[in-house]
C-alpha cells in the first residue's frame, strides 16, 4: 500500500516490501536539491518557468536544424534527413515509454543505494536498447543498399546507425534530470547542445559541405559530447548491477507494457506518413511535408510546455478528488487550453503559406493549404492528450492502446489513399482525420467511464448507509 499525505515531504521505503511511507516534514527546513532547488511554492514556480524555457530551447534547436538543412541542401537531401530522423524519433518515444516513464514513477519511492541501483538498471536498459537500435539501423542500411526504400537513403542510415545511440542517450539524460527535478541542469544541457549543433551546421552550410548524412553525424556528435560529459559528472549516482537490471526490467515491463504498445502505435500513426509520401511521390515531396510540419511546430514550445505542466496535474487531481474531480478538471482545462491554441492555429492558417517560403525558401512556396490543414490539429491534439492521460490515470491505458489501433487503421486505409492521390496535402488530411476521431472516442469513453464510476460510488454509499 502507498500512503501520501497532502503535505510535501520525503518518501522512503518502509521495512515491508512494496510499502511506501512518508517521513514527517520538518516545518523549519526545506529539502534542498542540487543547484539550490527546493520543494517550496516559490521554487515550484521557478521550476515551472525553467521547464518551459528548456522546452523552448529544445524546440528551437530542432526547428533551426531543419531550416538550416532545408536551405543549404536540395529537397531530396532534406527529405532523406527527415526520413532518417523519423526512425530515431520512433525509438526515442519507445525508450521513454519502456525506460524513462517507469523510472519517473518508481524512483521517488526509493532512497539511497536502492535508488542508485535502480538508476544503474535504467542506464543498462538504455544502453541495451540503444545497441538494438544501432543494429536495426545497420540492417536497414544493408537493405537500402539492395534497393529497399528511397534512393540515396543508405548513407543516412549508416550515419544514424553510428550516432543514434548518442541521440537516444541525450533524451535519456533529459528524462532522468526531469525525474530528479534537476531542471537547471537539463536547461543548461539542452542549451549547450543547441548552441553547438546550430553553430556547427551553419559552418558546414557556409562551407558547402552540408548533406543529410553529414547533418546526422554532426547532430549525433554534438549530443554525444554533452551526454558523455553529463554522465561522467554524475557517475557516482549510477550503481550498475546486471542481476538488479533484469529484475527491474520485469517490473518496468509489467507497469509499462500498455503504455509502450500505445506509444508505439501513436508514434507509428504519425511518423509513417513521410515514408508513405516518399514511396508514392519521392523524397522531395517528403521534404515539402517536413517543411510544413516544421512551420506548425512553431507551436511546440507552447503545446509541449502545457503537456509537461498539465500531465502530472491530472494524476494529482485524481488522487485528491477521485473520478468526479478528475472529470471536472479535464473538462475545465480542455476549454482553457483550447482557446489560446485555437488562436495560434488561426494565425498559422492565415500566415502559414508566407512563413514556409520565408523560412525554408521559395522552393517550398505554394504549400499554405497543407500548413493550414496541419495547424487545425493543434488544439485537437492538446485536448486529446488530456483525455489520453486521464485514461492512463484511471488505469485504462489498454483502452488508449485500442484507440491508437484506430489511428493506424485510418492511416493505412484512408490516409494511404489520400497520400497516393494528393501527396503532402493528403497526408495532412489523413493526420487530422485520425486526430479528430481519436480525440472524440477518448473523450466519449473517458466521460462514460467517469459517469459509471460515480454511479458505482453512489451505489456503494447507499448500500453502506442502509446497512
Amino acid at each position: 500500500m502507498i500512503t501520501v499525505s497532502k503535505d510535501v515531504g520525503t518518501l522512503s521505503a518502509s521495512a515491508a516490501p512494496g510499502t511506501i511511507r512518508e517521513e514527517p516534514r520538518v516545518a523549519t527546513r526545506r529539502k534542498l536539491l542540487p543547484f539550490g532547488f527546493s520543494f517550496s511554492r516559490v521554487a515550484a514556480l521557478h521550476q515551472g518557468f525553467l521547464s518551459l524555457a528548456d522546452q523552448g530551447v529544445a524546440s528551437i534547436t530542432n526547428f533551426a536544424t531543419g531550416v538550416i538543412i532545408a536551405r543549404a541542401s536540395s529537397k531530396e537531401e532534406f527529405g532523406l534527413y527527415m526520413l532518417g530522423f523519423t526512425l530515431v524519433l520512433l525509438m526515442t518515444d519507445l525508450q521513454t515509454a519502456l525506460i524513462s516513464t517507469p523510472y519517473m514513477v518508481y524512483a521517488p519511492r526509493l532512497k539511497g543505494k536502492a535508488h542508485s541501483l535502480y538508476a544503474g538498471s535504467t542506464l543498462i536498459h538504455q544502453l541495451v536498447f540503444s545497441i538494438i537500435t544501432m543494429l536495426a539501423l545497420g540492417c536497414a542500411a544493408l537493405a537500402a543498399r539492395f534497393g529497399v526504400g528511397p534512393h540515396g537513403l543508405e548513407p543516412v542510415l549508416w550515419a544514424l546507425a553510428t550516432v543514434a545511440p548518442l541521440i537516444m542517450l541525450r533524451e535519456f539524460v533529459r528524462r532522468m534530470c526531469f525525474a530528479r527535478l534537476k531542471l537547471k541542469t537539463v536547461f543548461l544541457f539542452d542549451a549547450c547542445i543547441g548552441i553547438g549543433q546550430i553553430s556547427g551546421l551553419l559552418l558546414l552550410a557556409h562551407a558547402g559541405l552540408l548533406s543529410a548524412a553529414r547533418a546526422c553525424l554532426f547532430v549525433g556528435s554534438a549530443c554525444g559530447i554533452a551526454v558523455l560529459a553529463c554522465l561522467w559528472a554524475d557517475r557516482s549516482f549510477y550503481h550498475l548491477r546486471l542481476s538488479e537490471s533484469v529484475t527491474d526490467l520485469k517490473r518496468n515491463w509489467t507497469f509499462g507494457k500498455w503504455v509502450f504498445a500505445s506509444g508505439l502505435l501513436a508514434t507509428a500513426s504519425t511518423n509513417l506518413y513521410p515514408w508513405l509520401i516518399a514511396f508514392f511521390h519521392g523524397a522531395a515531396a517528403a521534404a515539402v511535408f517536413a517543411a510544413c510540419i516544421g512551420v506548425v511546430s512553431a507551436s511546440n514550445p507552447v503545446l509541449l510546455g502545457i503537456q509537461n505542466i498539465i500531465g502530472p496535474k491530472v494524476a494529482h487531481e485524481f488522487a485528491a478528488k477521485g473520478p468526479k474531480g478528475l472529470r471536472g478538471f479535464v473538462l475545465k482545462v480542455s476549454a482553457i487550453v483550447a482557446l489560446p491554441l485555437a488562436l495560434l492555429s488561426l494565425a498559422l492558417v492565415m500566415w502559414g503559406g508566407r512563413l514556409i517560403a520565408l523560412l525554408y525558401g521559395h522552393g517550398y512556396a505554394g504549400n499554405g493549404v497543407v500548413v493550414a490543414v496541419l495547424a487545425l490539429g493543434i488544439p485537437i491534439s492538446a485536448v486529446g492528450f488530456l483525455f489520453s492521460r486521464a485514461l492512463f490515470v484511471i488505469e485504462r491505458a489498454d483502452l488508449d492502446f485500442w484507440f491508437n489501433v484506430v489511428s493506424i487503421v485510418i492511416m493505412v486505409t484512408l490516409g494511404g489513399w489520400l497520400v497516393r492521390f494528393y501527396g503532402p496535402l493528403g497526408a495532412a488530411f489523413g493526420l487530422q482525420a485520425a486526430l479528430v476521431v481519436g480525440c472524440v472516442i477518448r473523450a466519449t469513453t473517458f466521460l462514460g467511464l467517469a459517469v459509471r464510476s460515480r454511479s458505482s460510488m453512489l451505489e456503494v454509499a447507499c448500500e453502506t448507509g442502509s446497512s
